[in-house]
């Protein structure tokens, strides 16, 4: 495995190169002007502090953690990542030090783009995907199945209009990822992102046909808050819209490459 050691030495290299870089004159006082500031200014400015002080240790973690999946690949298959999709990614690892999830992301694209089998369906967009996503949205994307064919039920929560019409309260209300994440309140946040990137599609005029499908939301305590919380008049203008959510091709491709561990044995068709 002379070849991978050297491949993933250089990446490590290229880590270590990109970080320095990073921390250029106008990043490198920073301790020293934060000494200087005001303590309640002092506590608004800390995670800079933090990056700098723990962004090596964190490229060394991102690095320890691409040579794992990169031992991984077959030898005959090795590759010199694409400089396109390898630099910014490792540029991007040094901000996510202290999310695990996120620095997984980065780690499974850089080994997908080391594995010619694999390399061809690396985009270089993907970086600005995760760059985009929060720790969360990363264990929200853990609950996709990599498929374009999987449907999740979610819901509109309204009030409809004595004239027709209605008013929406709460859009795309789900219990997909509530268990894993830290704030499932935000849920519908992180999907409405997760939509905006591309990744997954949310129509307004498809459902899923299964009612039971729908029962755990429906009898969730946030619904349940929501319809406790109106005035005897507007509970009885209250309505859930049924609807769901689904990976796009781009979003499977993404979750292949990002978001599932990599392994080189898997099925990419």
């Amino acid at each position: 495995m002379g070849i991978e050691n050297e491949l993933v030495g250089q990446t490590a290299g290229v880590m270590t190169e990109v970080y320095k870089d990073a921390l250029s004159p106008s990043v490198k006082p920073v301790g020293t002007v934060l000494s200087l500031l005001p303590r309640t200014v002092r506590l608004a400015f800390g995670r800079w502090e933090k990056w700098v002080i723990n962004g090596e240790e964190g490229l060394e973690r991102a690095a320890e953690a691409v040579q794992r999946k990169a031992e991984r690949i077959p030898e005959e298959r090795l590759c010199e990542p694409e400089p396109y999709v390898a630099i910014p990614a490792i540029q991007q690892i040094s901000y996510s030090y202290d999310s695990d999830e996120l620095r997984d992301m980065y780690a499974n694209l850089l080994a997908n783009s080391m594995d010619k089998e694999r390399s061809d369906l690396v985009h270089p967009s993907f970086v600005e995907v995760i760059k985009q996503l929060n720790p969360d949205e990363a264990k929200l994307l853990k609950s996709f199945r990599p498929s374009n064919t999987v449907l999740y039920p979610l819901i509109d929560i309204r009030l409809n209009e004595e004239g027709g019409g209605y008013r929406t309260i709460a859009r795309n209300y789900g219990i997909l990822g509530e268990s894993i994440c830290e704030r499932p309140n935000c849920i519908s946040q992180y999907l409405e992102n997760l939509s905006r990137l591309g990744l997954i599609y949310i129509p307004d005029d498809l459902y899923l046909t299964d009612s039971s499908r729908y029962e755990p939301i429906e009898q969730s305590s946030y619904v349940l808050g929501v319809r406790d919380a109106l005035s005897v008049e507007d509970r009885t203008r209250f309505d859930l819209a049924k609807k769901c959510c689904y990976l796009t091709n781009y979003g499977v491709s993404f979750m292949r490459n990002c978001v599932l561990d990599y392994d080189p044995s898997s099925n990419e068709e």
